[in-house]
């Protein structure tokens, strides 16, 4: 049974591919003005949309940001003319097996109560 679940998580492993989504974040306040509310685009590995939320979920958590809700999750393979911030590190996650890369923040008026 074993080496079945083995041999099931390397195939998983295989079908993964690039994905890319924009994720609503809550971070810690910034220095500047205090806000705590942002969103960013993400490129990490997955198989599903649901995977990719889990996996940007598990990344943030380390950051003790919080993830408020994900948009438009996609894999990268379905479409091309992105923006060179976001070609820069859909190159780098090719690199890496285990990337979740995400590009600047935007922050947007969100100072905590």
């Amino acid at each position: 049974m074993v080496g079945l679940c083995a041999e099931i998580h390397l195939i998983l492993i295989s079908m993964q591919e690039l994905w890319i989504g924009v994720v609503e974040v809550l971070t810690e306040p910034t220095i500047v003005d205090g806000d705590t509310r942002a969103f960013t685009n993400v490129i990490t590995w997955a198989t599903t949309a649901s995977d990719y939320v889990d996996s940007v979920t598990a990344v943030f958590t380390e950051y003790s940001w919080t993830v408020l809700g994900t948009e438009n999750e996609r894999p990268v393979a379905s479409e091309n003319g992105f923006s060179e911030e976001i070609t820069e590190i859909i190159e780098r996650a090719q690199q890496n097996p285990k990337a979740c890369i995400f590009t600047t923040f935007h922050y947007y008026p969100s100072k905590p109560s």
